[in-house]
């Protein structure tokens, strides 16, 4: 309870500094809190980016760190809202399950799912977990068309065992990596769940840099039917390119 007790205080110290900049003493009486207890609660959040103190004065102001997760927030958000369209239009025209995914950090997240008939559902909708970009597919294909400099950071780190699938050697990696950006995006089969097909291409978000990637997955068993996997393969491609756009002129 104490905790839970720590964080109500810690926001009503954040709402008011969201009506302005404050001091403690100020803090303290409209919270109704001891000055000692605000002091270290801006202490505390002032570490984490949440607030800053003003320069040459003894008052404080929101920080760039909350503003920062703001904004993060507001851009999932309107990614989303862009993508969602594309991923309609590409479950309508696959008849299968259709996503995207977005990076973050060392991992990608499964930000949206599109699911276009009952038999999509076989397929395991993972929106809203994370997973190391060299676990899943989709990953792989961001992480191909990331820049050299960060393609090497990543795999000059550890990389960690998701489950039996999980590719852990760097050289083979490398040249999964390197066929990537030869073919542009992914067709991968057993690699996501076994007896799943998926198709993965990565789009430029509104920054002109490879943030995402759209994919088309169903059991492999009807995915792609036979001689379907060219016309599949340029819808998602025509999609990724049109995506891409669209955010450049946002």
């Amino acid at each position: 309870m104490a905790g839970v007790q720590s964080i109500e205080r810690a926001f009503a110290v954040l709402r008011e500094l969201s009506l302005g900049p404050a001091g403690v003493t100020d803090i303290a009486d409209r919270v109704d809190l001891p000055k000692s207890t605000v002091s270290r609660l801006l202490s505390a959040l002032e570490a984490e980016g949440a607030v800053q103190q003003r320069p040459h004065s003894t008052e404080y102001e929101l920080g760039a760190g909350l503003a920062a997760l703001g904004d993060a927030a507001n851009n999932d958000a309107n990614m989303a809202a862009v993508v969602r369209p594309f991923l309609l239009e590409l479950a309508e025209a696959t008849g299968e399950a259709t996503g995207f995914v977005v990076r973050s950090g060392r991992n990608v997240y499964w930000a949206d799912n599109v699911e276009q008939s009952d038999e999509a559902v076989q397929v395991i909708d993972r929106t809203g977990f994370y997973a190391p970009m060299h676990s899943v597919p989709a990953g792989v294909t961001l992480l191909a068309h990331l820049p050299a400099s960060e393609i090497e950071s990543y795999l000059a780190q550890p990389l960690e065992r998701v489950d039996d699938r999980t590719p852990t050697d760097v050289d083979e990696l490398r040249c999964r990596i390197a066929q990537i950006l030869v073919d542009g995006g992914l067709w991968s089969f057993d690699d996501l769940d076994e007896g799943i097909t998926a198709i993965d291409v990565p789009f430029r978000g509104a920054s002109g840099q490879y943030e995402g990637a759209l994919f088309v997955n169903a059991p492999s068993y009807r995915f792609p039917a036979e001689g379907d996997d060219e016309r599949i393969q340029q819808l998602v491609f025509d999609a990724a390119e049109r995506l891409s756009g669209r955010f450049q002129v946002h």
